[in-house]
């Protein structure tokens, strides 16, 4: 029974950094698909989002950008709300998909 243990104990702690990992992914995609949600209201709010940083804001958020809009269409009306907490939720999950292929990618090529 005592390697039983040592294995369960060999686990946890392999996992523990896996888990501060992912942690750490997840905090920086919230932080990324904030700063990005701020960026473009306030450029929605005086240059216009047909200007330079506007089209950059929006090629770096594609993802949310495009399914906000679509499914905004599909309800048949538009609310800046709504769209706005579309396009945030879609890029925090597309950010934090890229960072963890980033970061497996790194732990590939580190070895």
């Amino acid at each position: 029974m005592r390697w039983l243990d040592s294995e369960k104990r060999a686990s946890k702690a392999s996992s523990e950094p896996a888990q501060g990992a992912r942690l750490r992914i997840v905090l920086w995609g919230l932080i990324l698909a904030i700063v990005w949600t701020i960026a473009l209201a306030a450029v929605a709010h005086s240059p216009g989002l047909h200007s330079t940083p506007g089209m950059w804001l929006g090629v770096f958020g594609l993802p949310g950008v495009a399914i906000a809009h679509w499914v905004q269409s599909l309800l048949h009306r538009f609310n800046h709300f709504l769209d706005y907490s579309l396009m945030f939720l879609v890029n925090w999950i597309f950010y934090c998909s890229v960072l963890l292929g980033v970061v497996s990618l790194k732990g590939k090529f580190s070895k």
